[in-house]
C-alpha cells in the first residue's frame, strides 16, 4: 500500500500536546498560513523561517543538505528517541525485560494529561478501560509489558513512559545511549515537570539556567509522582481552566529540551546502521509505517513531536539496495496553533531523502 500524508503524520507520533488550550485565548492570524501538511506548504515557510529551523538530510547517496545543523532547538517528543535508544541497549544487554508487567498504576504516576490525549489513545490500543475522565486507566493494578509501554511512547507519543525509563535507568544510561550514537551530552529532563512548568503555581524562576531548571524539575517530578492529592488537584485545574493564553505558551515552548538537528539525525542513523544496540529501538521507529513502505524500502523509521511554536522529527531510511538515509528536521518560531496541529515535519525530510529533484527546490528555498 502506498504511504499516504495522513499515515506518515501518524507515524511521527507528534499529537498536538495542549488540546485544554481555550480557543479564545489563541490569537488568530491576520493571513492564512502555510499548510504544513503540504511539500508546497514547507517550501513557503522555509523560505520565510530560514532562521527558525535547524536540517540534516543525508541521502545515503552520496548527497547532503545541511542547514543551521549545529544550532540548538527545541526538540519536543523527538527526544524520546533518546530514551528508546537506552531502553534498547538495556534489553540487548540483560538489564531490562521487554516482558516485564508493569502496573498502570506506577505508569501514570508521572502523566500529566497535557499531551492531546496520547496516554488515552495509547489506553484505548491496549483495551485497557479507562475511568472517567477517559485520561487513566480505571484499575491502575491493570498490568501490561514493558515493551508496550516503549511502543507507545514511540507509536503514539506517550510522555509518561520517557520519565518512567530515565527513572528505571537513570540519566547517565540514557546519556551512554545517545553518546554511542554520536549525540554527546542530550538535555535530558523531566517531561512530567516540564509540562507542569505550563502551570504558574509550578513554573520554575525566571531566567534559570537549564541545569538548575532540570534540578528544580527532578523534584518537581518527585513530588508529583508521589502525592496522589496533588496529581489528582492538577488534573482538577486543567479540566477547569485549561492552559495558559498560547502565547505563553510559546515562551515556554522555548525553553524545554533541545539539541540541534545534527545530533538528532546522528542518534537515527546508529539505530538505522546498528552503531548502537539498535534491534528494539529500530523495530519500534520503524513499526508504524512497516506496512505502508515505498518501492525498494525496508523500513522507515521516524520519530516527531510538536510543541506550541515547535514541530520536529528525526528519520532514518533503510533500503533494498543497502543504503541508508537519515536526517532531522527541527522547526522552531512562527508555528500558529493550526500548523501545530497539523503539520507533518517527517514529510519535507522524507521527500528530500527520496527525491531529488524535491531536495534540490528544498535547497533552493534555503538559499534564498
Amino acid at each position: 500500500m502506498p504511504l499516504s500524508r495522513r499515515r506518515l503524520l501518524a507515524a511521527t507520533g507528534a499529537a498536538m500536546p495542549l488540546l485544554l488550550a481555550a480557543p479564545s485565548a489563541v490569537a488568530q492570524p491576520a493571513t492564512t498560513p502555510p499548510d504544513l501538511a503540504t511539500p508546497e506548504g514547507w517550501l513557503t515557510w522555509i523560505s520565510a523561517n530560514r532562521d527558525g529551523l535547524g536540517l540534516v538530510v543525508d541521502d545515503g547517496r552520496g548527497n547532503r543538505l545541511l542547514h543551521r545543523a549545529d544550532a540548538a532547538q527545541p526538540l519536543a517528543s523527538a527526544v524520546k528517541v533518546v530514551h528508546l535508544a537506552a531502553y534498547s541497549a538495556a534489553v540487548a544487554e540483560g538489564e531490562l525485560d521487554p516482558k516485564e508487567q508493569i502496573r498502570l498504576g506506577d505508569w501514570e504516576r508521572c502523566y500529566v494529561p497535557t499531551d492531546g490525549y496520547a496516554h488515552a489513545t495509547t489506553l484505548k490500543h491496549l483495551g485497557i478501560p479507562t475511568d472517567s475522565t477517559g485520561l487513566y486507566a480505571a484499575d491502575p493494578d491493570h498490568r501490561v509489558t514493558l515493551d508496550d509501554m516503549a511502543s507507545a511512547m514511540i507509536m503514539f507519543s506517550d510522555s509518561a513512559v520517557p520519565d518512567f525509563l530515565r527513572n528505571r535507568l537513570g540519566d547517565a544510561a540514557l546519556r551512554k545511549a545517545a553518546a554511542a550514537g554520536g549525540w554527546a551530552r542530550p538535555d535530558i529532563r523531566s517531561m512530567c515537570a516540564e509540562y507542569l512548568f505550563l502551570l504558574p503555581e509550578f513554573a520554575p524562576p525566571a531566567q534559570l539556567p537549564t541545569p538548575a531548571r532540570r534540578i528544580f524539575g527532578y523534584a518537581l517530578e518527585q513530588r508529583y509522582s508521589n502525592d496522589a492529592d496533588l496529581r489528582k488537584r492538577v488534573l482538577d485545574r486543567l479540566m477547569r481552566d485549561g492552559l495558559p493564553p498560547y502565547g505563553q505558551q510559546l515562551r515556554w515552548g522555548s525553553k524545554t529540551m533541545s539539541s540541534t538537528a545534527r545530533q538528532l539525525a546522528s542518534l537515527h542513523r546508529a539505530i538505522a546502521t546498528g552503531g548502537v544496540p539498535a534491534e528494539a529501538a529500530r523495530t519500534h521507529l520503524e513499526r508504524p509505517l512497516s506496512g505502508h513502505l515505498p518501492p525498494g524500502v525496508l523500513g522507515i523509521g521516524m520519530k516527531g513531536g510538536s510543541l506550541p511554536g515547535v514541530l520536529t522529527c528525526g528519520m532514518s531510511v533503510r533500503r533494498q539496495d543497502g543504503t541508508v538515509a537519515w536526517g532531522a528536521l527541527l522547526a522552531h518560531g512562527d508555528i500558529a496553533l493550526e500548523q501545530v496541529g497539523t503539520g507533518d515535519p517527517g514529510l519535507p525530510l522524507l521527500l528530500a531523502m527520496q527525491q531529488p529533484e524535491w531536495r534540490d527546490r528544498l535547497a533552493r528555498a534555503l538559499a534564498g
